[in-house]
């Protein structure tokens, strides 16, 4: 699988984007496929529009820390929390970023402007192997509600095949936690598509 048998995904995003139901979600469909899992969760600020990280550590082992240059995958629901994880990128690892941006209250309290976008793909791009991006927030409207935008992202994960679990384990965890609600399903569905196209 990887280093030591082990996959390591950093999630990252703001308060209120859902990065915590997302990699809870990965867990449990890492647990419904018989694997070991371990999430972990560094909430910050995680009030709206604070920043907000959790990892998901798939196969044999405890800890649920990403060192520098340790995550295989970066699944980034916002550009500027992208860049702040840039140090636990390698060559090796893929990296998933929704373009749809939440200014930190800090920048607009110095009266700074977002940083600007392809500069930090950029950034992306000299210290990943690999970097996707997608208009999140367009396809989480698309399925009915911008709070989907945390299932558009696992359905961009699960469509790059990045993940050491099957898609249909994804969907299912997200199925069983929607309790009859079609709109997760719909947004991971978008998030697929958009990145096989």
């Amino acid at each position: 699988m990887t280093q030591n048998g082990r996959f390591r995904l950093l999630v990252v995003g703001v308060g209120g984007q859902g990065v915590l139901r997302a990699a809870r979600l990965l867990g449990e469909a890492a647990l419904a496929e018989g694997q070991e899992v371990v999430v972990g969760q560094l909430h910050g600020m995680s009030q709206r529009g604070g920043s907000v990280e959790s990892t998901v550590l798939i196969g044999p082992g405890r800890s649920s820390f990403i060192g520098p240059g340790q995550a295989h995958a970066l699944l980034a629901l916002e550009p500027l929390e992208a860049l702040r994880a840039r140090t636990r990128l390698s060559a090796q690892t893929r990296v998933v970023v929704s373009l749809g941006q939440v200014p930190p209250f800090t920048l607009a309290q110095r009266g700074e402007a977002y940083p600007d976008v392809e500069g930090i793909l950029a950034s992306l791009r000299a210290a990943a192997g690999e970097v996707v991006t997608l208009d999140g927030p367009s396809l989480a409207q698309a399925a009915g509600s911008a709070q989907a935008l945390n299932m558009v992202m696992l359905g961009a994960l699960a469509g790059l095949g990045v993940l050491p679990l099957a898609p249909e384990a994804v969907l299912g965890a997200i199925e069983a936690a929607s309790r009859g609600d079609d709109i997760g399903r719909r947004a991971f569905g978008l998030g697929r598509r958009a990145v096989a196209s």
